[in-house]
């Protein structure tokens, strides 16, 4: 009945829209349906959301599918490890752990050693160095006191000559004669006495008189001034 009556509205209603304008039909389709109608689907506004087409997405499933069990079988394949390779590496390990350690402590004892070493060659060259300084400071103070005391010997022979000189200088005007001008032993001198300036000359005698002077045989040894006298009671 219920279905009788549903058909005999249905076909009222088509005929109804048969004697309407296409305008009219269309105001009287429902909004869902024109909304539906009207909206174009979203792959055509937005250009990154296109559909796959058809067998494409079901062939790719089926590749993946058919990769992941192609893995998972050669996955399965593979034997697991035997148990008696983990005592070994452990073995390994452990050997690695003490040659790295034996590496370390003969590197620090080494460096330790160097460092002592260095300290030592440090300490002693420092004393190698002060003990030259000493030796040249002590060198050069006793080579200054010897030409102080030369100095000093010169001196004492020069002023012994002197007096020798004075003395003889008295004789004569004892005697009533007058001894030699300094002018005349100057004059004496550029003519007779000779000098050596060559650094050559080692016998330490520098200044001589010439033996065509005739007071070669009366100039004396300069050394025997340097004896002591002995005072006459």
């Amino acid at each position: 009945m219920f279905s009788s009556t549903k058909l005999l509205r249905r076909t009222a209603k088509w005929k109804t829209l048969q004697h309407l304008t296409p305008n009219d039909r269309f105001r009287l389709l429902p909004r869902q349906f024109v909304r539906s109608v009207m909206v174009p689907p979203s792959h055509f506004s937005n250009p990154a959301n296109v559909p796959k087409q058809y067998g494409i997405d079901s062939q790719s499933s089926e590749t993946n599918t058919e990769s992941e069990n192609g893995n998972v079988s050669e996955l399965g394949n593979y034997p697991p490890p035997p148990r008696s390779e983990r005592p070994f590496r452990e073995l390994l390990s452990l050997l690695a752990m003490v040659a790295l350690t034996y590496l370390a402590v003969d590197n620090y004892t080494g460096r330790v050693k160097l460092e002592k070493l260095n300290t030592e060659t440090t300490a002693i060259n420092l004393k190698t160095l002060q003990l030259q300084q000493q030796n040249f400071l002590n060198s050069r103070k006793q080579q200054e006191l010897k030409m102080l005391r030369e100095r000093m010997d010169v001196s004492k022979r020069c002023y012994k000559m002197a007096l020798h000189i004075a003395l003889l200088r008295k004789q004569l005007t004892d005697l009533g004669v007058d001894p030699a001008e300094i002018n005349t032993v100057l004059q004496e001198f550029e003519k007779n006495v000779r000098l050596n300036n060559s650094v050559q000359n080692l016998t330490g005698q520098a200044i001589w008189l010439d033996d065509n002077s005739e007071l070669s045989g009366f100039v004396p040894d300069y050394r025997e001034y340097d004896k002591k006298g002995t005072l006459e009671a």
